[in-house]
């Protein structure tokens, strides 16, 4: 079980997530699982006009905004996903984010981007790019992220946001 990516070329910003959640897999929309905060920090920060539903994920295109994930195999949690699938998984997400070249790539989640990409990194604005990117990080939404709460979540996607409006 997996998620088509939402992706096309020339995107303002790709969403990388950790992998899909098991909801998401069964109904065929990303971030389905309750209590996920993605489409809430989606619209809150400004990304997107109005506030889009699981079902509408199609619709991020229309907002210059795509989605695929780290790992496309779909795991109840994020910790199921075992360090040597996120190093399979990178080249063929290296290789598509070179293919599309989105102006800017998000991890949304630091798991994903430590353990796919940079071992070292950290929240926000990374030193290195991907396929010519900026790459920004921001704290997972998933309900099962309890360290950060739903208002700094939608700070870090309000950051996102400032970066994404600044570039040409």
């Amino acid at each position: 079980m997996s998620l088509p990516d939402l992706i096309e070329e020339g995107l303002d910003v790709l969403f990388v997530g950790i992998n899909p959640g098991l909801k998401s897999a069964q109904v065929g929309h990303y971030y389905a699982g309750p209590g996920n905060l993605f489409w809430k920090c989606l619209y809150e920060s400004g990304l997107t006009p109005e506030l889009l539903r699981p079902h509408d994920d199609r619709r991020v295109l229309e907002y210059g905004i795509g989605i695929t994930d780290c790992v496309k195999r779909a795991s109840r949690m994020a910790s199921e996903v075992r360090a040597g699938e996120f190093r399979a998984a990178a080249p063929d997400l290296i290789a598509k984010i070179e293919r599309f070249a989105p102006r800017l790539v998000c991890f949304n989640g630091l798991m994903g981007y430590r353990a796919a990409i940079d071992p070292e990194g950290q929240l926000g604005l990374q030193e290195r790019r991907l396929g010519g990117a900026l790459v920004f990080v921001v704290p997972s939404t998933s309900a099962a992220n309890a360290g950060f709460t739903r208002t700094e979540r939608v700070e870090w996607f309000r950051r996102l946001r400032e970066l994404r409006d600044t570039l040409p």
